[in-house]
């Protein structure tokens, strides 16, 4: 199986999910986790909004490395699947080329942000590009160890 392959038969697992979860590093690089639910695929990129001054938006900005954990609940052990994004996240800004693509795509995906954008409330949001550099995907009933896939 070739990794376009792979990343394919990755795809609906994220698309799939409601939530996710937003890992970064804060100034002093204690590791952070978020729970974000308005993102959206954008080839094998991944689109987020935030609020434009929550915290994580400073911190992204000093260490761009960030990680998206997808992961169901309810899973049975002996059939356990979850997906990890890495890439390096930039703010998406607006004016800018992909802003409506981004804003098409994650209102396609999030009626809480498709809300904002119907009540013309995007001043307090931030979109945010993460450039993936590599999926990982776990699938229990083919292996415990993850597939790692490495994106150029």
């Amino acid at each position: 199986m070739s990794d376009v392959e792979k990343i394919a038969e990755i795809r609906p697992y994220i698309l799939d999910s409601r939530y996710a979860v937003l890992n970064y590093v804060r100034e002093d690089l204690s590791p952070i986790a978020r729970t974000i639910g308005s993102f959206a695929l954008d080839g094998d990129d991944l689109f987020f909004s935030t609020g434009k001054d929550a915290a994580k938006v400073r911190e992204i900005g000093r260490h761009p490395r960030v990680s998206v954990h997808f992961e169901r609940e309810g899973q049975e052990l002996e059939s356990w699947k979850s997906v990890l994004l890495v890439g390096d996240a930039e703010p998406v800004l607006p004016g800018a080329g992909d802003h409506e693509r981004a804003v098409a795509l994650l209102s396609a995906r999030s009626p809480r942000f498709r809300a904002r954008v119907e009540s013309g409330d995007l001043a307090g949001i931030v979109i945010h590009r993460i450039i993936i550099r590599e999926f990982q995907y776990l699938d229990f009933k083919r292996s415990p160890l993850p597939l790692q896939i490495n994106v150029s």
